[in-house]
């Protein structure tokens, strides 16, 4: 008899045990929710954000120099670059990938230039190499803005020496 009682005793503190397992669970989940929410908004704002910078860039690429430092090609890379902002923040934000996936994603979409000449347009401008090479989200925006500046500039007339 003893047994049975202290074995009544111990199912009564294992289905305590639950219900308060249950509670904390439920509690955990609402607090989760609530952080997905803020997240989805938060990645919302974001997007809205590289949207805004992808216009502004975008007129800054509308003023063309008479002798520009970037190539023809160096241009429509450029463009893309500064187009693709919001997709390569949506997609970064919301998947595992890289600006760098994204943006071949991007050239394969919408270009008839490669990731290659992409690549050595990194190279051959020093200002875009280290922020290319870090491929985040942040360096992508910054990338985004030099490129936007270096197609504005012109070349340095060669003068000669008479």
């Amino acid at each position: 008899m003893l047994f049975i009682g202290v074995l009544v005793v111990v199912m009564l503190y294992i289905l305590w045990q639950m219900e308060q397992i249950g509670k904390t669970n439920k509690g955990l989940q609402q607090k989760l929710n609530a952080r997905e929410q803020e997240l989805l908004k938060l990645q919302q704002a974001t997007y809205q954000l590289a949207e805004q910078q992808r216009a502004v860039l975008e007129q800054q690429l509308s003023h063309q120099p008479v002798n520009p430092v970037l190539s023809a090609d160096e241009v429509q890379l450029a463009r893309l670059l500064c187009i693709s902002l919001p997709a390569v923040v949506k997609e970064c934000c919301s998947k595992s990938v890289t600006p760098h996936q994204v943006m071949a994603g991007q050239l394969k979409k919408h270009s008839t230039l490669g990731v290659s000449q992409l690549e050595k347009m990194m190279q051959k401008h020093s200002r875009l190499t280290s922020l290319w090479r870090n491929n985040s989200v942040m360096s992508h925006l910054q990338l985004c803005v030099v490129v936007a500046l270096l197609a504005q500039e012109e070349k340095q007339a060669k003068v000669s020496s008479l």
